[in-house]
């Protein structure tokens, strides 16, 4: 059967992102938190099925230099089926519509899914040239 999945250039609302998050197990968030961060990305992208949101994602950074991929989340039964695939395409063709040359285009990746990454010709760090990516959780 052909299941009908579309791509749209635009944001869930924050009350389904903040649900999308948990269901996903990305942790729980505000509504307000969740309306701030959707305001202040540079692209948002959201795969559709007949039930309602089933993937997402962003970009995030200052718009000039320095873009992020960010909260690329695919529904746990919607995995494996190319739905990442279609929402990394859609955001990559925004945001080299935007960026000029020599802007930095990164991500963090969960663990185990660099591989996936590299299908779309991001490099995993550490390189002879650049550290190992860091984070910290503010608490």
């Amino acid at each position: 059967a052909q299941v009908n999945v579309s791509v749209e250039l635009s944001p869930p609302s924050a009350q389904v992102f903040v649900a999308f998050r948990t269901v996903c197990g990305w942790g729980d968030i505000s509504v307000g938190v969740a309306e701030a961060a959707l305001r202040s990305s540079i692209v948002n992208v959201t795969c559709q099925s007949e039930s309602g949101l089933i993937g997402m994602g962003r970009v995030v950074g200052d718009g000039v230099l320095y873009f992020y991929l960010q909260d690329i989340i695919v529904l746990p039964e919607w995995r494996g089926k190319g739905i990442g695939r279609l929402i990394i395409e859609a955001l990559l063709t925004e945001a080299k519509k935007i960026a000029p040359e020599g802007a930095t285009l990164g991500l963090m990746a969960a663990h185990d899914k660099e591989a996936f990454y590299e299908n779309f010709g991001f490099e995993q760090r550490p390189t002879n040239r650049l550290g190992a990516g860091m984070t910290q959780l503010i608490l």
